[in-house]
């Protein structure tokens, strides 16, 4: 989901500009939730299933063949997502934090990816992040590709095999759930690491057969994944189920190998840009909305205007371009230096 996908034999800035579209689904989705629109762009939730198999593919690109030890490899992530992850969890405690013990301990397990497993009081939402309620699905990816980086040279067959079962599972739990929404809270987060698991397998078995699929294309799979995303919750669990595991397990790896190429011009600028936003984006628009709501002159409310939803479709993105232009990208640039030179 986080990492930026320069090639040695290029640069995949379609894959940049996919990223991106995927990051808008998932706030058209969430725009529509919070905003008492509950089923318009029903499918945002599957943007992150497209990130896992990304994720997979670029991953693999980046450091299968690369002579790099875990301490390397662990660092590289670190780097790539600590910044933006901090940002969006001190600005989460910021907002909605009390300044009681509990606060601190929920800020330290949020800057280090770990999962609030404990009782919750009724009636309030279960997050695994307090202070970062998105973070599970970044979660979900760190602790993928860590399992992943031992076994990355691991033979087609292997693979072959973990996709066949995982799916087999994973399709179970699609149609038993009527989705894949699994892995954001306490009760599913064990589901959301097959959920995160196979999609990456998948990702990982195109990087390594890329060659043989000749087509690339940048507006087609941008056109074809909003849809996929925009549309509306299917009427039956089965076909909902169904429509979900189908996108992870053909759709989505089809438009990672169609977007496997970089186009050039401005295009490719685009794209790059649309790349850099979407991790800010995703991380911090609960914090924008949140914020967003707090001067909203009627109050917190659940059933809110159109001309709300709408403005906040526009400040949104602005304001994760800000973030990521002046204040992740020099914090990362930082990082990037302190790890250097220590």
């Amino acid at each position: 989901m986080t990492l930026r996908t320069t090639t040695q034999d290029g640069r995949f800035t379609a894959l940049d500009g996919l990223r991106g579209v995927a990051a808008l689904g998932v706030l058209l989705y969430h725009i529509a939730d919070w905003s008492g629109r509950r089923g318009h762009f029903g499918h945002g939730y599957l943007a992150v299933d497209f990130f896992f198999c990304l994720s997979g593919f670029v991953l693999a690109h980046a450091f299968e063949q690369r002579r790099i030890g875990f301490g390397g490899y662990l660092l590289a992530r670190w780097v790539r997502v600590w910044p933006m992850l901090f940002l969006a969890t001190v600005a989460g405690v910021l907002l909605t934090g009390k300044g009681d013990g509990e606060t601190w301990i929920d800020l330290a397990k949020g800057l280090l990816l770990i999962p609030k497993f404990a009782p919750m009081e009724a009636g309030t939402f279960p997050s695994l992040f307090p202070f970062n309620p998105l973070a599970w699905s970044l979660c979900l990816e760190v602790l993928v590709s860590l399992a992943w980086f031992p076994l990355r040279r691991a033979p087609d067959m292997a693979i072959v095999m973990f996709v066949f079962l995982a799916g087999a599972a994973l399709l179970f739990v699609a149609v038993g759930m009527g989705g894949l929404q699994t892995g954001w809270d306490q009760a599913t987060f064990g589901l959301g690491v097959l959920r995160a698991a196979y999609p990456f397998a998948i990702g990982w078995l195109c990087w390594r057969h890329r060659a043989s699929f000749s087509a690339r294309k940048a507006w087609v799979p941008a056109v074809l994944l909003l849809t996929v995303l925009v549309l509306p919750v299917w009427p039956t669990r089965v076909a909902n189920g169904l429509y979900d595991f189908a996108c992870t397990t053909l759709l989505f790896p089809t438009l990672v190998l169609l977007g496997a190429y970089d186009p050039g011009g401005r295009l490719a600028r685009w794209c790059e840009r649309l790349g850099g936003v979407s991790y800010p984006l995703y991380a911090l628009h609960w914090a924008f909305w949140y914020v967003m709501l707090s001067i909203y002159p009627d109050g917190w409310k659940r059933d809110l205007p159109l001309w709300f939803c709408v403005l906040a479709f526009f400040v949104l993105p602005a304001a994760s371009w800000a973030a990521w232009r002046w204040v992740e990208t020099p914090l990362r640039t930082w990082v990037k230096r302190a790890t250097h030179a220590l």
